[in-house]
């Protein structure tokens, strides 16, 4: 009997201090930075002890908040509406529509591309001399616009860029998700008379829930530490209008090499992005999965 119960403890041992290794390490070591006076400069090791010197530093920055602002829109405005796009080309393709292979393969061909060549493409699409999309702008009589060059357009364009290169994931994940919701409960609904709309509200989207969290997931998760798009489009300018939390970790220890600060930015993507995790698990498990 004691055996049966420490064998699966056995079995999952080896996997959990893979993970231990591969997460509980740098986010202990992280701490440990965190902690102490580092700069590169100085030093290639940790030196005294400065506490929470670090943490206290970055929060009362007016440029962190203003970083945190800029990710927590990037996030928000980003993953809102891919999962718009992606669920409703997902219910689309779903149905039995004329050339539907085609259209799933063009759909899904921007997971092919790195986040950097997405970035540099779009970069060119947005210039404000010989970009494409100031030409279809041109061609309704409206001037060009300087996407990259003021504050509001620039984040625009970071969200549009990441929203193209991104929504193909969450298409994939509620499209496998809808092949293989069960038949009869829509089949019931019809029987009843229920309106498209109804099924969607009361049968496909509960259904659709566990899919649902798993998409927001991932899609918070890496929105919120994004890098490539934005240093490649803005390297967050124009000033400061795209600067994220990410850009400013990447500076502290790239360009400042001040890795006891950098450590401090990074903790706090941890805990946004734990933040976020935690409410919508909430909010999805709200009536269970």
């Amino acid at each position: 009997m004691t055996h049966g119960r420490l064998l699966p403890y056995a079995l999952t041992a080896p996997a959990l201090l893979v993970l231990a290794a591969a997460v509980a390490y740098p986010i202990g070591f992280n701490v440990y930075a965190s902690l102490h006076r580092w700069n590169l400069i100085d030093s290639d090791f940790p030196q005294a002890f400065t506490g929470l010197a670090s943490l206290r530093a970055i929060l009362v920055d007016a440029a962190f908040w203003h970083a945190l602002r800029v990710t927590l829109t990037i996030t928000v405005l980003g993953v809102g509406t891919e999962f718009a796009l992606g669920l409703g080309l997902a219910l689309l393709v779903n149905e039995d529509i004329h050339a539907s292979r085609l259209i799933r393969t063009l759909l899904v061909a921007p997971i092919m591309a790195t986040p950097l060549v997405v970035a540099l493409i779009f970069r060119l699409m947005w210039h404000g001399e010989f970009g494409i999309f100031n030409y279809a702008l041109s061609t309704v009589g409206l001037g060009p616009v300087n996407w990259l060059s003021q504050p509001g357009t620039a984040l625009f364009a970071v969200i549009g860029t990441e929203v193209w290169a991104h929504t193909s994931f969450v298409f994939l994940i509620m499209l496998g998700a809808l092949q293989m919701l069960p038949r009869e409960p829509f089949e019931a609904a019809r029987v009843d008379g229920a309106r498209y709309d109804q099924q969607l509200r009361y049968i496909t989207l509960p259904l659709l829930r566990p899919a649902i969290l798993v998409a927001l997931l991932f899609r918070i998760v890496f929105s919120i530490r994004m890098f490539d798009e934005i240093w490649v489009l803005t390297r967050g300018g124009p000033g400061d209008a795209t600067q994220s939390i990410s850009l400013l970790l990447y500076k502290s220890a790239f360009e400042v090499f001040d890795v006891s600060q950098a450590a401090a930015y990074s903790l706090a993507l941890l805990v946004l992005t734990s933040g976020l995790a935690w409410i919508v698990i909430r909010t999805l498990s709200r009536d269970g999965i």
